[in-house]
């Protein structure tokens, strides 16, 4: 058989599994994920390499209303990921009927008619049984497509049936990318990464989407040791002192496990540093959003 190659787009709004699904399939944790909205903020790629193809998978940012610039940035990057595709992949929520967020991903998707658009949907384990069929002929139904795989992402359950349908669209080329390389990030954005993930998964309320991490500087020393320094920006000096946690226990246990993560990446040893520091207003200011590569 030919060997195949292609870029994926894949959409959906907040929450629906985008992420966890290609992490899956790579192997590697491409994307962070945690249960709170718009935990990707910007297009991320994660590339799996099989001998009878390979498939460049673009996360994006959830589509949603946004509210401030980071939002604009993150829903602008989900609209431009779409050029220079060759298969768009939805993924919803299969456990509930379609709403109006996933029509304006309708109507993204619309816009070209002509690309082949694959139905994820995910969360099948939450489905009702006398609700799947309903479910599943309103999606189709909303994104004009009859071709659809319902899984769970997180444990892999039908992903396989999932590529073979994403396979098939591709166009038959030789690959593009290294067969080590799995994504397009740098290892300082994926540090980064780590960091807010833990943020993410150990805070509550709006202190998550006030926060941002840069690293700050890199030092790879003779001995094999990494050197990472990382700031951890946040909108007010309440939400620093959260940060810091009570003689800075909260900033040394993420430190910790964003070590771990990292460690794991590299292969390497890692000592990393973090700071805080407060930029009130910097998610609609656009000199710290192209700092933290958030916008071009």
């Amino acid at each position: 058989m030919a060997h195949r190659f292609g870029h994926v787009a894949v959409i959906g709004q907040p929450n629906v599994g985008k992420s966890t699904l290609i992490n899956y399939i790579v192997g590697q944790k491409v994307s962070i994920v945690s249960s709170k909205p718009q935990t990707t903020r910007k297009r991320v790629m994660g590339i799996s390499t099989k001998p009878d193809y390979q498939i460049a998978f673009i996360d994006t940012p959830g589509i949603h209303e946004p509210h401030n610039r980071l939002q604009r940035s993150m829903v602008e990057q989900a609209r431009g990921s779409l050029d220079g595709i060759d298969c768009i992949l939805v993924v919803v929520d299969g456990a509930r009927m379609p709403d109006d967020i996933d029509e304006s991903v309708a109507n993204l998707v619309h816009v070209d008619k002509k690309m082949p658009v694959v139905l994820c949907l995910n969360k099948m384990d939450h489905m009702k049984a006398e609700h799947v069929v309903r479910h599943v002929e309103a999606y189709c139904a909303l994104f004009g497509t009859e071709e659809y795989m319902l899984t769970v992402a997180i444990r892999g359950a039908n992903v396989d049936k999932l590529l073979e349908i994403l396979v098939a669209h591709l166009p038959e080329r030789a690959p593009f990318y290294p067969e080590d390389e799995y994504t397009d990030q740098t290892s300082r954005f994926i540090a980064a990464e780590y960091v807010r993930e833990k943020i993410l998964v150990k805070t509550r309320q709006e202190v998550p989407h006030a926060t941002a991490v840069v690293v700050e500087s890199w030092e790879d020393r003779e001995d094999g040791l990494a050197h990472v320094s990382a700031s951890i920006i946040v909108d007010k000096d309440s939400q620093r002192a959260i940060m810091l946690g009570k003689h800075g226990s909260f900033i040394k246990e993420i430190g910790t496990e964003a070590r771990l993560d990292l460690e794991k990446m590299l292969g390497q040893r890692v000592y990393l540093e973090l700071h805080v520091r407060v930029q009130e207003g910097w998610r609609q200011n656009p000199r710290i959003l192209h700092e933290l590569d958030y916008e071009g």
